[in-house]
């Protein structure tokens, strides 16, 4: 592998690495087991700190054209485009790129679990143009490996895309995995989109704030002269989302409700999200705005329908298969039936697994049986739990469930 010029990352080619990628429906670590790679091989060209040898850039080429993940009638066009981009010290072989495109009917389908849908839907994706999108990616998560729910990530997809939803929410318990599942299908449906945008409100930024941010990437010229009310911002950045097809993404939507389990009612000072979320919902245009919540909106509430415009998707826990997939990454060891009972008993969630993986190699040596018989109790069942999550935030919620009770012995 070839690294960046300079030293310095080459944002630019990761992000045509990871669309092409996220086009071909595989994970990172599915990518380098095709590819006869390391995982983390995959993971610095999407970070634009490597560039592929030659052979695995063609070998990689070869992957997407099998699986129509360069968009129909563009193929060649793309390829030339990547292979500039991946800074090759080769001339692309012009006799094997013509023998390539001669083949360009033959599909490879990747995740042999796709329904009907899913596949029409990707078709549909894949006919966009690939890699013309203007990104803003914001704090949006490293999303390296991404186990199980097939399923929910073509439903997902298939709403924000082909669908047309206006507004959709991801919703579950925190560590359940709703960022990891918005990220990988914003990357996904990206190319249907003519601007993308990420917002984290982890931080609980004002609407105002956010609504200039995303004016700052749509129209940065009608910052010159804004509007002193947060009325007229709205009305100013609805404009925008009619004119042109934007996916918004806003992460972590519960850090503007109110305390309290099920109120979702937005916190005193932050009224304006509920407007925006309103309007989002009510009125005509041809974006999409993904949210993020351990909570539903209140405001949503009168407004969905699963054949609405406003939709909103609840993630359970990983299943068996999956979640077995997840500790295989650990430096655990034990039995398939040691790797159900641990998932089991986590009720799949991602958060939890990784924790408690690592919470097992270092006081069990590894060994998933020896957690599972001392009924070892690693996250407590405390309404008012204190754990952190390293981000200033709590592990499951701003309020950690009862339901959490992790003993391994229940």
């Amino acid at each position: 592998m070839k690294r960046s010029l300079y030293g310095e990352r080459d944002y630019a080619f990761g992000q045509l690495m990871l669309t092409l990628r996220t086009h071909m429906g595989l994970t990172q670590a599915r990518l380098a087991q095709r590819l006869g790679i390391s995982r983390r091989a995959v993971s610095t060209w999407e970070l634009g700190s490597n560039y592929p040898a030659t052979a695995h850039l063609k070998e990689l080429i070869v992957l997407g054209m099998r699986a129509s993940a360069f968009p129909a009638g563009h193929e060649e066009e793309e390829i030339r485009v990547f292979w500039c981009a991946a800074h090759q010290k080769v001339l692309l072989d012009e006799q094997w790129l013509q023998g390539l495109l001669g083949t360009r009917h033959t599909r490879l389908v990747l995740v042999s679990s796709q329904s009907d849908e899913q596949t029409n839907a990707d078709e549909q994706a894949v006919a966009q143009p690939a890699l013309g999108s203007r990104v803003d990616w914001g704090e949006a998560l490293d999303v390296p490996a991404f186990y199980g729910r097939e399923q929910e990530l073509a439903l997902l997809s298939q709403w924000v895309g082909e669908a047309r939803c206006r507004v959709v929410s991801v919703l579950g318990m925190g560590g359940i995995g709703k960022s990891a599942l918005a990220v990988t299908a914003m990357h996904r449906v990206a190319a249907q989109f003519e601007v993308v945008i990420f917002r984290s409100l982890h931080d609980a930024p004002s609407c105002s704030a956010l609504v200039d941010g995303c004016l700052q990437v749509l129209a940065p010229n009608l910052l010159r002269d804004l509007p002193d009310s947060l009325e007229e911002r709205l009305h100013l950045l609805l404009e925008q989302l009619r004119a042109r097809r934007v996916l918004l993404v806003l992460d972590n939507l519960e850090m503007l409700l109110e305390e309290g389990e099920g109120t979702g009612r937005m916190r005193a000072g932050f009224e304006g999200y509920a407007r925006l979320l309103r309007r989002m919902g009510e009125i005509r245009h041809q974006s999409c705005l993904l949210l993020t919540s351990r909570e539903k909106p209140a405001d949503l509430v009168p407004l969905e329908g699963s054949r609405k415009p406003v939709r909103a998707l609840r993630l359970a826990g990983l299943d068996a298969e999956a979640g077995a997939k997840l500790l295989a990454e650990k430096d655990v060891v034990g039995s398939p039936h040691d790797r159900e009972r641990l998932v089991e008993v986590y009720a799949g969630n991602p958060l939890a697994l990784n924790i408690v993986a690592q919470t097992i190699v270092e006081l069990f040596g590894g060994e998933i049986s020896q957690f599972l018989s001392g009924g070892t109790t690693i996250f407590g069942s405390s309404p008012s739990c204190s754990t952190s999550n390293g981000r200033g935030s709590l592990l499951w919620s701003r309020r950690c469930s009862p339901g959490w009770r992790s003993c391994a012995s229940r």
